[in-house]
């Protein structure tokens, strides 16, 4: 429980933050109404806009871990602070010829910097180490740059067509690969970009991150969680184009351009966190197994130690 005197320390600190939020909106309306548009009209940044959000709830819900200790964070915070200005600087001025067209992903993430820092001067270093999964989580407000994008998709397009087409060979369904194409016995289809899966693979992404930071403690099980996304990725992507493939031949040639194929990602969405669940079970078990039992007292040790019983 706070005393008063910390809870108003505490409240003169929430005050400070709000005002310099408030002022970062105005001072950065620009992009940042630039980066909502961006989040209501790019199918692969429509998370965006539930970023924030999930990040101030993340901290309502810790707030008494993450306030109990509040202390200067100046130096650390004056220094994000310059980092961030001068990565919006050069950002804005268009200085970082490396970032080719992801100009608008480096505003946003001086933004974000700058937001952090702000954290940092109103609540301390303390504050951030227990803030820094949802104050982090906030990256994912930054659009993916079009030039990783594409290696993430190439990469999604690469492994969802192999994985595909050696699950048909399974099947007994003659087929023939050669690059992104599958040819079938009535039916040649391609690989394309939007049968990489992107949209339903970052909501799968950071459903895995928020389900680890609430279940999982060791930061090594949480990664092994993190990084069994890939596999899983590509797999349901496989999955969902074999799905389609053999609804099309063997029922209906509607299923080639229908909703399943379309707009089915919530379908295979559903079924990433199917397979999710049994890695989260056994790093949920191993985890408490390797915790130290406290419940079991050895008796005799303690009478020894008291004079025996009384």
């Amino acid at each position: 429980m706070f005393t008063a005197d910390q809870h108003r320390q505490l409240l003169r600190r929430n005050l400070s933050f709000l005002l310099f939020v408030m002022g970062s909106l105005f001072v950065f309306w620009k992009p940042l109404s630039g980066l909502i548009s961006f989040s209501l009209t790019h199918d692969y940044g429509s998370h965006i806009i539930l970023v924030a959000p999930a990040s101030a709830y993340i901290i309502y819900l810790k707030r008494r871990e993450i306030f109990s200790r509040l202390q200067s964070g100046l130096l650390a915070g004056s220094v994000l602070f310059l980092a961030g200005a001068i990565l919006y600087w050069l950002s804005h001025r268009r200085a970082l010829t490396f970032l080719q067209s992801g100009y608008e992903s480096a505003e946003i993430l001086a933004i974000v910097i700058l937001w952090i820092s702000g954290f940092v001067l109103a609540y301390g270093t303390k504050a951030f180490a227990k803030a820094r999964f949802p104050l982090l989580f906030l990256l994912f407000l930054v659009p993916v740059p079009a030039f990783v994008l594409g290696e993430v998709v190439f990469l999604l397009q690469t492994g969802s067509a192999e994985v595909a087409y050696w699950l048909l060979r399974l099947l007994n369904v003659p087929v023939f690969k050669q690059g992104f194409m599958l040819q079938l016995p009535t039916l040649t289809v391609e690989v394309a970009e939007q049968c990489s899966g992107i949209r339903s693979s970052l909501a799968l992404l950071i459903t895995t991150l928020l389900v680890g930071e609430f279940v999982l403690r060791s930061a090594w099980r949480k990664s092994v969680l993190v990084a069994s996304i890939v596999p899983i990725l590509i797999l349901k992507n496989g999955v969902r184009i074999v799905a389609v493939c053999l609804l099309t031949i063997y029922v209906d040639r509607g299923f080639l351009h229908g909703w399943l194929h379309t707009s089915g990602g919530i379908v295979f969405y559903v079924l990433g966190l199917v397979i999710l669940i049994p890695i989260l079970v056994a790093l949920r078990n191993s985890e408490k197994r390797s915790q130290p039992d406290f419940s079991v007292v050895d008796v005799s040790r303690s009478e020894s130690l008291t004079g025996g019983p009384r």
